[in-house]
């Protein structure tokens, strides 16, 4: 299927969840009255329509964002009804965790709990039932394309392949192909004429779209068959030959009133980044909170045991190669920068990075910290500013990212976090390319669920104490 028949399908896909979910808490306010009737004292009363119904306001939005997040929307193929049931449940439990935690966040006491749990069972059969039986039939409703391909036949074969695939067939039927005068149409391809018989064919046949593939043809005549087609009224795509790309995205924008192809290979979702921005934001603020007594007393312990300052303030690059201050608890004696060079044949890393486990220069206090990441406490400060997020590609300093090679450099295109997935794979333990890898996948499947899932991790990785 085409991106904009999955949008669609997608966007039709959460409007209906938004309807059966509203649906199903409807029925879910019902049953706990029913209950409440059959067992009195047992359930709570609970004005089930006027006065309360602002619970629709709260519980809709939140299963529509978790349900959005889980991927339920981007998978109306090639997923078994027991996964499609197992993810939705997964999303479920967790929209009924979040409205519990609102609940109590808010203080609204008065809302029974036992009507979130039977509509969190409701929503999850309904929602199950609308991605399983339902969403085969909206995908049939698709009207079949009739496609003609014309232009080059080495491009062809690909194309041929890709709309001929079984899943894809059901939503295309390839027409023919107009090869250049004197060429044959690829294995498989009727030729009803060639190039030059573009209008009579677009004029005798049923044509839906055509696949312009413009290798080895020249500017004016391509411009010449995209005019024809838009005054036709009919759909032309265009495969530039030109361009080529592995991992980006490409999407269609425009700029001074002339179209645009973007290509993007980071973070696409705005409301996703935008909901990772505002919990970076609480979370570090409730940390510096909770934890400055913590801080105080290593501060304090800090200035008690060694010569020098409480933090180490060090130049570090975050997102495109920003420049910022990185603060952390100093660990090791105030001349360390100084003498590293004198250390470098002890590195036990590859890579431009210096890592030594039994480095001379930390101080026995700072030994401590750093087996616990203690001292990177006053990061919690730099997440807060917005120089780093909480999960993210560990921050760099700027003279190792000089040394990058072209591929690792697209880790800046996160901004820098607190901790990663280098992290919790083996953290020192890993050669630097892995450590680029898995950095690079983090960017490349990244999700607010990603991120809990590292943020969980991370404590077990803390308590265990292998840091240095």
């Amino acid at each position: 299927m085409l991106r904009r028949s999955f949008r669609f399908q997608s966007e039709l896909a959460a409007v209906l969840d938004a309807v059966l979910v509203c649906a199903t808490l409807l029925a879910a306010l019902i049953t706990h009255k029913l209950l409440a009737w059959m067992f009195p004292g047992t359930f709570a009363i609970f004005d089930m329509f006027w006065s309360n119904s602002w619970l629709y306001v709260l519980v809709v939005p939140v299963w529509g964002f978790v349900l959005d997040f889980s991927g339920i929307y981007r998978q109306f193929m090639h997923a078994g009804a027991g996964r499609i049931f197992r993810e939705v449940a997964r999303a479920g439990l967790l929209s009924f965790a979040i409205l519990l935690g609102l609940l109590y966040v808010l203080k609204l006491h008065m809302v029974p709990r036992t009507i979130l749990a039977i509509h969190c069972v409701y929503a999850i059969l309904a929602v199950s039932i609308r991605a399983i039986h339902l969403q085969p039939l909206l995908l049939r409703m698709e009207p079949r394309r009739r496609i003609l391909l014309a232009g080059s036949p080495e491009q062809a074969n690909a194309i041929r392949d890709w709309l001929s695939h079984p899943d894809r067939a059901k939503f295309f039927e390839i027409v023919g192909f107009l090869p250049p005068p004197g060429r044959a149409p690829p294995e498989g391809l009727a030729a009803p004429g060639t190039l030059e018989d573009f209008t009579t064919v677009l004029h005798s046949r049923v044509i839906d779209a055509v696949i312009l593939l413009p290798r080895h043809q020249p500017d004016a005549r391509i411009d010449e068959w995209l005019r024809q087609c838009e005054i036709e009224g009919i759909e032309a795509w265009l495969l530039p030959d030109f361009l080529r790309r592995s991992i980006a995205a490409v999407t269609i924008d425009e700029l001074a009133g002339e179209p645009m192809l973007l290509f993007s290979s980071t973070a696409k979702s705005a409301w996703a980044l935008m909901i990772k921005r505002m919990l970076d934001v609480v979370i570090a603020a409730l940390g510096l909170l909770v934890l400055a007594p913590l801080m105080l007393g290593l501060a304090i312990a800090i200035r008690a045991t060694s010569p020098g300052p409480v933090f180490f303030v060090q130049r570090r690059s975050t997102l495109r190669g920003r420049i910022f201050n990185m603060y952390k608890f100093r660990t090791m004696i105030t001349n360390a920068e100084a003498i590293r060079d004198e250390l470098e044949h002890r590195n036990e890393v590859s890579g431009p990075v210096f890592k030594m486990k039994d480095d001379p220069r930390i101080t026995p206090l700072g030994r401590w910290l750093r087996r616990y990441s203690l001292d990177e406490l006053p990061q919690l400060w730099n997440v807060l500013k917005g120089d780093m997020s909480l999960v993210g590609p560990r921050p760099p300093i700027p003279t190792e990212v000089e040394k990058y090679e072209n591929w690792q450099r697209r880790r800046l295109s996160m901004r820098a976090g607190c901790t990663s997935l280098w992290q919790i794979s083996g953290r020192n333990n890993l050669p630097f390319e892995e450590w680029m890898r898995l950095d690079l996948k983090y960017i490349d499947t990244w999700s607010l669920g990603l991120d809990f899932k590292i943020m969980f991790q991370t404590i077990g990785v803390v308590f265990r104490g292998t840091g240095y």
